[in-house]
């Protein structure tokens, strides 16, 4: 069962995506699945850039206090 977007970590996204491109890679996800696996994927990338930008954000305010 996939976990809601609110209480994902970025760590378990991203093992959430790598399982979902093996099964694409492996015909594993039918026809009738593709498009609600291939929306699913779409949120966690949109989950995981955000996270990236929010680190990455934080990180350069971090810098520029220390200097």
């Amino acid at each position: 069962m996939e976990e809601p977007l609110e209480k994902l970590t970025y760590q378990k996204a991203l093992e959430e995506l790598q399982a979902i491109q093996r099964a694409l890679e492996n015909d594993e996800v039918s026809i009738d699945e593709l498009s609600v696996t291939v929306a699913r994927a779409y949120e966690l990338l949109r989950f995981c850039q955000e996270r990236l930008r929010a680190t990455e954000i934080q990180l350069e305010q971090l810098m520029k206090d220390n200097e």
